[in-house]
C-alpha cells in the first residue's frame, strides 16, 4: 500500500517528535503492509501561519534524505518521498509561487490541501482554481473530520466538481475518531466522494500509520477492487504526476 499523507519527519511539526518515534512509525507502517510513504509535514511548524516557522522545500528534502539513510541503516523496507501538507490561505500561495513549497514527490502536479479546522473560507474555490491554473490538482485532506463539511456535504461535492481530489483518513472509517466521524466517512464513501485513503499519521500510538483495517472496511462498502485502487493505483498515479481518472 501507498500512504501519501504522513507526518513522519521528526521535529518539524506536530508529528514525530524525534528519530526514535520516526523509525517506530516506519516499522509499524511496514508491518501493516505500507511499502511507500510520502512525508508531508505542515508548511508551518506550528498550526498558525508564521513565516518564521516555514518548512521550506529545502528543509523537507534534507529531512527526507536523512530518513532514507536511517531506514537503510536499520534495514526497514519503506520507501520515502517528499511532500507537504499545505494550508488553504492566500498568505501561503506566495511561498508556492516562490518555489518554496513541495508538491507530492516534487512533481508540481498534486498538492495536499488542508482546510482550516473550523471554517470554510469564501476564497476556498478561488484558491483551488488558482492551484489548477498552475497545473496543480488540490487533494482535499480528511474532510470527514471537518465540522462544516460534516453538516453540509454538498460543499465537498462542489470542490470535487471543480476538479479536486479527496483523501480520507483511514482510521476515520474504523471509528478511531468516534462514531460520528465513522458514520460520515461511510456516507462519503458510498456517495463516491472519496478518491483515496491515507494514514495522516502523527505518532506511533495516538495516530499510528495503519491502513489495512480501513481497507477491509472499505472493501465491504465499495468492493475490494475499488478499495485497493484507493491505496495503490490512485496514489501511484499521483506520485507519478499522472491523471488519476
Amino acid at each position: 500500500m501507498i500512504d501519501i499523507h504522513a507526518h513522519i519527519l521528526p521535529g518539524v511539526d506536530d508529528g514525530a517528535k524525534n528519530w526514535e518515534q520516526t523509525l517506530q512509525m516506519a516499522r509499524l507502517a511496514v508491518e501493516d503492509g505500507i511499502t511507500l510513504m510520502v512525508a508531508t509535514p505542515h508548511l508551518y511548524k506550528g498550526r498558525s501561519i508564521d513565516i518564521t516557522q516555514l518548512n521550506t522545500r529545502e528543509t523537507i528534502l534534507q529531512h527526507v534524505a536523512q530518513l532514507k539513510d536511517k531506514l537503510y541503516e536499520e534495514k526497514i523496507p519503506l520507501e520515502i518521498l517528499p511532500g507537504c501538507d499545505f494550508p488553504l490561505s492566500f498568505e501561503s500561495l506566495k511561498f508556492l509561487d516562490d518555489g518554496q513549497v513541495l508538491t507530492i514527490n516534487d512533481a508540481n502536479r498534486y498538492l495536499l490541501l488542508e482546510l482550516p479546522d473550523t471554517a470554510l473560507p469564501p476564497a476556498t474555490e478561488e484558491i483551488c482554481f488558482y492551484l489548477q491554473s498552475k497545473g496543480i490538482t488540490p487533494i482535499i485532506t480528511h474532510p470527514e473530520r471537518h465540522m462544516i463539511i460534516q453538516e453540509m456535504p454538498y460543499k465537498l461535492k462542489r470542490l470535487i466538481d471543480l476538479g479536486c481530489l479527496v483523501q480520507m483518513t483511514g482510521n476515520s472509517l474504523t471509528g478511531w475518531f468516534g462514531r460520528r466521524v465513522k458514520k460520515i466517512s461511510r456516507q462519503f464513501v458510498k456517495l463516491g466522494y472519496i478518491h483515496l485513503l491515507a494514514t495522516d499519521t502523527h505518532d506511533p500510538k495516538r495516530r499510528p500509520p495503519v491502513l489495512s483495517e480501513a481497507v477491509t472496511e472499505l472493501s465491504r462498502l465499495v468492493g475490494e477492487k475499488r478499495a485497493q485502487a484507493m491505496v495503490n493505483d490512485i496514489p501511484q498515479k499521483i506520485i507519478d504526476g499522472e491523471p488519476c481518472f
